[in-house]
C-alpha cells in the first residue's frame, strides 16, 4: 500500500462499534505499514552525508554551562530587583 492511500468511509460516529474498531484497525495497519516502509528505504546513506559525517566526526561541541549566563543575568540586576526576586521565591 503507497503512504498516501486514502480511507473512506460514512461518518464514524454513525457506524457502529465493531465496524469503528474495524476502521481503526485497518487505519493503523496501513499507517503503521507505510511507516515502516519508510524507515526501510531512509537507511540508505548518500555519498555526501558520508563525506559530512567524516568531516565533522572529531568536531564534537560541548554543552555550555548554564549557570554562567545566570550569573551574567543576575550581574545586570541592581540590588533591588535582585531582592524583589529573592521575596518572590520565598512565596512560593
Amino acid at each position: 500500500m503507497s503512504l498516501m492511500d486514502r480511507i473512506y468511509c460514512k461518518s464514524f460516529l454513525e457506524m457502529s462499534y465493531p465496524e469503528q474498531a474495524k476502521l481503526i484497525d485497518k487505519t493503523r495497519t496501513i499507517r503503521s505499514s507505510a511507516l515502516n516502509a519508510a524507515k526501510v528505504s531512509s537507511k540508505r546513506i548518500t555519498k555526501s552525508a558520508m563525506r559530512n559525517i567524516s568531516k565533522h566526526k572529531g568536531k564534537r561541541k560541548m554543552m555550555k554551562d548554564p549557570t554562567i549566563k545566570a550569573k551574567k543575568a543576575l550581574d545586570k540586576l541592581s540590588p533591588e530587583q535582585i531582592a524583589l526576586i529573592a521575596k518572590q521565591f520565598q512565596n512560593i
